[in-house]
Protein backbone atom coordinates (compact mmCIF):
# COMPACT_ATOMS: atom_id res chain seq x y z
CA UNK A 1 0.00 0.00 0.00
CA UNK A 2 1.14 3.65 -1.06
CA UNK A 3 0.87 4.64 2.27
CA UNK A 4 3.74 7.76 1.83
CA UNK A 5 0.98 9.02 -0.75
CA UNK A 6 -1.28 8.80 1.88
CA UNK A 7 0.63 11.10 4.03
CA UNK A 8 1.37 13.13 1.33
CA UNK A 9 -2.08 13.88 0.51
CA UNK A 10 -2.87 14.29 3.85
CA UNK A 11 -0.99 17.38 4.40
CA UNK A 12 -0.38 17.23 7.84
CA UNK A 13 3.27 16.10 7.33
CA UNK A 14 3.65 18.96 4.60
CA UNK A 15 2.20 21.59 6.85
CA UNK A 16 4.70 20.90 9.67
CA UNK A 17 7.76 21.04 6.89
CA UNK A 18 6.72 24.68 5.98
CA UNK A 19 6.04 25.62 9.53
CA UNK A 20 9.67 24.46 10.40
CA UNK A 21 11.43 26.52 7.14
CA UNK A 22 9.57 29.77 8.68
CA UNK A 23 5.53 29.44 7.04
CA UNK A 24 3.42 32.11 9.32
CA UNK A 25 -0.36 30.37 8.76
CA UNK A 26 -2.81 32.94 8.38
CA UNK A 27 -6.00 33.09 10.02
CA UNK A 28 -7.26 31.39 7.06
CA UNK A 29 -5.62 28.54 6.98
CA UNK A 30 -6.23 28.02 11.09
CA UNK A 31 -10.38 28.39 9.68
CA UNK A 32 -9.21 25.58 7.33
CA UNK A 33 -7.46 23.29 9.83
CA UNK A 34 -10.62 24.00 12.80
CA UNK A 35 -13.09 22.79 10.08
CA UNK A 36 -10.90 19.97 8.49
CA UNK A 37 -10.73 18.27 11.90
CA UNK A 38 -14.82 18.77 12.73
CA UNK A 39 -15.49 17.12 9.49
CA UNK A 40 -13.53 13.84 10.21
CA UNK A 41 -15.28 13.60 13.61
CA UNK A 42 -16.69 10.08 13.89
CA UNK A 43 -16.22 9.36 10.51
CA UNK A 44 -14.12 7.84 7.49
CA UNK A 45 -11.86 9.73 5.90
CA UNK A 46 -11.42 8.66 2.65
CA UNK A 47 -15.00 10.58 1.34
CA UNK A 48 -13.70 13.73 2.44
CA UNK A 49 -10.47 13.52 1.32
CA UNK A 50 -11.75 12.86 -2.54
CA UNK A 51 -13.61 15.87 -2.46
CA UNK A 52 -11.74 18.62 -0.68
CA UNK A 53 -12.10 20.93 -3.43
CA UNK A 54 -15.32 21.13 -3.46
CA UNK A 55 -15.49 21.09 0.69
CA UNK A 56 -13.25 24.34 -0.66
CA UNK A 57 -16.00 26.11 -2.57
CA UNK A 58 -18.44 25.27 -0.26
CA UNK A 59 -16.36 26.91 2.92
CA UNK A 60 -15.76 30.04 0.18
CA UNK A 61 -11.90 28.92 0.76
CA UNK A 62 -12.06 29.61 4.23
CA UNK A 63 -12.38 33.22 4.25
CA UNK A 64 -13.30 34.19 7.91
CA UNK A 65 -15.64 37.34 7.39
CA UNK A 66 -17.38 35.24 4.65
CA UNK A 67 -18.08 32.57 6.75
CA UNK A 68 -18.81 34.23 9.98
CA UNK A 69 -22.13 35.38 7.76
CA UNK A 70 -22.62 32.42 6.46
CA UNK A 71 -26.26 30.28 6.64
CA UNK A 72 -25.49 27.45 9.04
CA UNK A 73 -28.32 25.66 7.83
CA UNK A 74 -27.37 25.65 4.03
CA UNK A 75 -23.45 24.91 4.92
CA UNK A 76 -24.57 21.74 6.85
CA UNK A 77 -26.71 20.35 4.16
CA UNK A 78 -24.24 21.28 1.21
CA UNK A 79 -21.91 19.00 3.08
CA UNK A 80 -24.31 16.74 3.66
CA UNK A 81 -24.73 16.55 -0.28
CA UNK A 82 -21.17 15.58 -1.13
CA UNK A 83 -21.98 12.71 2.12
CA UNK A 84 -18.93 14.51 3.80
CA UNK A 85 -21.05 15.41 7.13
CA UNK A 86 -21.06 13.82 10.16
CA UNK A 87 -24.10 13.33 13.01
CA UNK A 88 -22.71 17.10 14.72
CA UNK A 89 -22.33 18.66 11.39
CA UNK A 90 -25.52 21.23 12.34
CA UNK A 91 -24.34 21.86 15.16
CA UNK A 92 -20.43 22.70 14.00
CA UNK A 93 -21.50 24.87 11.35
CA UNK A 94 -23.93 26.58 14.27
CA UNK A 95 -20.58 26.96 16.15
CA UNK A 96 -18.72 28.28 13.29
CA UNK A 97 -19.07 32.08 13.92
CA UNK A 98 -18.31 31.95 17.66
CA UNK A 99 -15.14 29.87 17.04
CA UNK A 100 -13.66 32.38 14.35
CA UNK A 101 -14.48 35.29 17.15
CA UNK A 102 -12.54 33.31 19.61
CA UNK A 103 -10.06 33.12 17.18
CA UNK A 104 -9.70 36.57 16.67
CA UNK A 105 -10.06 37.56 20.69
CA UNK A 106 -6.82 35.62 20.85
CA UNK A 107 -5.40 37.98 18.37
CA UNK A 108 -1.99 36.36 16.35
CA UNK A 109 -3.36 33.27 16.39
CA UNK A 110 -0.68 31.64 15.12
CA UNK A 111 2.06 33.31 17.92
CA UNK A 112 -0.74 31.56 20.10
CA UNK A 113 -0.28 27.66 19.18
CA UNK A 114 3.76 27.72 19.65
CA UNK A 115 3.43 29.65 22.57
CA UNK A 116 3.17 26.52 24.82
CA UNK A 117 3.35 22.46 24.23
CA UNK A 118 0.55 21.09 22.30
CA UNK A 119 -1.08 19.71 24.97
CA UNK A 120 -1.45 22.78 27.10
CA UNK A 121 -2.49 24.36 23.62
CA UNK A 122 -5.30 21.54 23.11
CA UNK A 123 -6.39 21.87 26.37
CA UNK A 124 -6.92 25.71 26.05
CA UNK A 125 -9.18 25.22 23.22
CA UNK A 126 -10.87 21.87 24.62
CA UNK A 127 -12.08 23.23 28.27
CA UNK A 128 -9.89 26.02 28.77
CA UNK A 129 -9.50 29.81 28.31
CA UNK A 130 -10.20 29.80 24.52
CA UNK A 131 -12.50 26.96 24.30
CA UNK A 132 -13.99 26.52 20.84
CA UNK A 133 -17.64 25.15 20.73
CA UNK A 134 -18.03 21.27 19.31
CA UNK A 135 -14.22 20.38 20.06
CA UNK A 136 -12.97 18.29 22.15
CA UNK A 137 -9.45 17.24 23.06
CA UNK A 138 -8.66 14.73 20.17
CA UNK A 139 -10.27 17.34 17.39
CA UNK A 140 -7.94 20.00 19.00
CA UNK A 141 -5.20 17.92 18.77
CA UNK A 142 -6.11 17.35 14.89
CA UNK A 143 -6.62 20.97 14.32
CA UNK A 144 -3.01 21.82 15.69
CA UNK A 145 -1.52 19.43 13.01
CA UNK A 146 -3.82 20.91 10.41
CA UNK A 147 -1.44 23.87 10.66
CA UNK A 148 1.62 22.34 11.39
CA UNK A 149 1.88 21.31 14.72
CA UNK A 150 4.13 18.19 15.43
CA UNK A 151 1.76 16.60 17.50
CA UNK A 152 -0.43 13.40 17.52
CA UNK A 153 -4.53 12.74 17.64
CA UNK A 154 -5.02 10.91 20.41
CA UNK A 155 -8.26 9.18 18.73
CA UNK A 156 -9.91 5.90 19.33
CA UNK A 157 -7.95 4.03 16.76
CA UNK A 158 -4.90 4.86 18.35
CA UNK A 159 -6.06 4.59 21.80
CA UNK A 160 -7.07 1.15 21.08
CA UNK A 161 -4.02 0.43 19.34
CA UNK A 162 -1.60 1.21 22.34
CA UNK A 163 -3.29 -0.54 24.66
CA UNK A 164 -2.80 -3.73 26.41
CA UNK A 165 -4.60 -5.90 23.86
CA UNK A 166 -2.12 -5.13 21.31
CA UNK A 167 1.14 -3.12 21.27
CA UNK A 168 0.84 -2.93 24.97
CA UNK A 169 2.24 0.70 25.46
CA UNK A 170 0.59 1.00 28.58
CA UNK A 171 -1.15 -1.33 31.37
CA UNK A 172 -5.11 0.13 30.49
CA UNK A 173 -6.56 1.53 27.56
CA UNK A 174 -5.42 5.10 27.93
CA UNK A 175 -7.49 8.18 27.58
CA UNK A 176 -7.00 10.49 24.57
CA UNK A 177 -4.59 13.07 26.85
CA UNK A 178 -2.78 9.90 28.02
CA UNK A 179 -2.18 8.24 24.91
CA UNK A 180 -0.98 11.86 23.59
CA UNK A 181 1.79 11.73 25.99
CA UNK A 182 2.53 8.29 25.61
CA UNK A 183 3.18 8.64 22.23
CA UNK A 184 5.01 11.75 22.09
CA UNK A 185 7.53 9.78 24.66
CA UNK A 186 7.70 6.90 22.28
CA UNK A 187 8.45 9.05 19.15
CA UNK A 188 11.26 10.44 20.46
CA UNK A 189 12.80 7.20 20.25
CA UNK A 190 12.35 7.20 16.80
CA UNK A 191 13.68 8.88 13.46
CA UNK A 192 10.57 10.31 12.09
CA UNK A 193 8.12 13.52 13.68
CA UNK A 194 5.46 12.31 15.91
CA UNK A 195 2.89 12.98 13.72
CA UNK A 196 4.23 11.10 10.73
CA UNK A 197 4.43 8.14 13.12
CA UNK A 198 0.73 8.92 14.36
CA UNK A 199 0.31 9.18 10.34
CA UNK A 200 1.54 5.66 9.92
CA UNK A 201 -0.47 4.13 12.98
CA UNK A 202 -4.08 5.69 11.32
CA UNK A 203 -3.96 4.73 8.34
CA UNK A 204 -2.99 1.04 9.86
CA UNK A 205 -6.50 1.61 10.89
CA UNK A 206 -8.53 3.51 9.21
CA UNK A 207 -11.33 2.06 7.16
CA UNK A 208 -10.60 3.25 3.27
CA UNK A 209 -7.26 2.98 3.51
CA UNK A 210 -4.85 0.10 5.12
CA UNK A 211 -8.04 -1.05 8.02
CA UNK A 212 -5.57 -3.92 9.74
CA UNK A 213 -5.84 -2.80 13.30
CA UNK A 214 -9.85 -1.99 12.84
CA UNK A 215 -12.11 -3.27 16.21
CA UNK A 216 -12.05 -6.69 14.76
CA UNK A 217 -8.22 -6.82 13.50
CA UNK A 218 -7.23 -8.50 10.82
CA UNK A 219 -4.43 -10.47 12.72
CA UNK A 220 -4.57 -13.01 9.38
CA UNK A 221 -2.50 -10.53 7.45
CA UNK A 222 -0.97 -8.40 9.68
CA UNK A 223 2.92 -8.40 9.60
CA UNK A 224 3.64 -6.90 12.76
CA UNK A 225 5.13 -9.43 15.27
CA UNK A 226 5.02 -7.76 18.46
CA UNK A 227 2.19 -7.24 19.13
CA UNK A 228 0.06 -8.81 22.73
CA UNK A 229 -2.34 -10.29 20.11
CA UNK A 230 0.40 -12.76 19.16
CA UNK A 231 3.07 -12.72 21.57
CA UNK A 232 1.46 -11.80 25.20
CA UNK A 233 3.17 -10.14 27.70
CA UNK A 234 6.51 -9.60 25.68
CA UNK A 235 6.18 -5.78 25.34
CA UNK A 236 7.23 -2.90 25.52
CA UNK A 237 8.19 0.60 23.47
CA UNK A 238 11.64 -0.08 22.73
CA UNK A 239 10.91 -3.72 21.09
CA UNK A 240 8.45 -2.06 19.39
CA UNK A 241 10.86 0.35 17.51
Amino acid sequence: MDYQRWIDEFGQVAALEERERGKVFTLRDHVRGLLLAQLSNNRPWGPIAANLSRIDEIFRNYEPEVLKSADPDHLAKQIKSIRCGNRGILKQMQSLRGNIETFERIGDIDRYVTSDSPDVIAQSFASGKFKLTQIGFPLAMEYLRNVGINTIKPDLHICRMIGPERLALCDETPSPEQAHEILMAWAESSEHSAMYIDNLLWLFAAKDYAAICTARPRCDVCLVSRCNRKSPGARNAADII
